[in-house]
């Protein structure tokens, strides 16, 4: 199945921490899991689902080795403290930074 894992990113094993005031870190997280054994009707969106049926259909034909893959579906931002190249405390909310929810695409 295609699920999240958590993963935790340190900015001082990344030695950003130098310049990254605040956090020290967040849970990044990611996507790990199989598509291949998913019925069509189970997939994220309508395409995925009219393709992976094409390809059960015609076994694979005209798709060059297509599979859906494990992917994030779902983001969320987050806010990061730090220091820009001019030494002035910058905050900053980044967009797309954190995985919630995966699924096949």
């Amino acid at each position: 199945h295609c699920c999240r894992q958590r993963l935790y990113v340190s900015f001082q094993e990344l030695g950003w921490d130098d310049w990254i005031l605040f956090p020290s870190g967040y849970y990044a997280n990611y996507c790990l899991g199989n598509c291949a054994s998913r019925t069509p009707d189970t997939f994220r969106n309508f395409h995925t689902h009219v393709i992976e049926g094409y390809r059960v259909v015609t076994g694979g034909h005209g798709l060059d080795g297509f599979n859906p893959c494990c992917a994030p579906t779902k983001l969320s931002p987050m806010s990061l403290l730090y220091f820009d190249a001019d030494k002035n405390i910058i905050k900053r909310d980044l967009p797309k930074m954190v995985v919630e929810e995966c699924g096949c695409m």
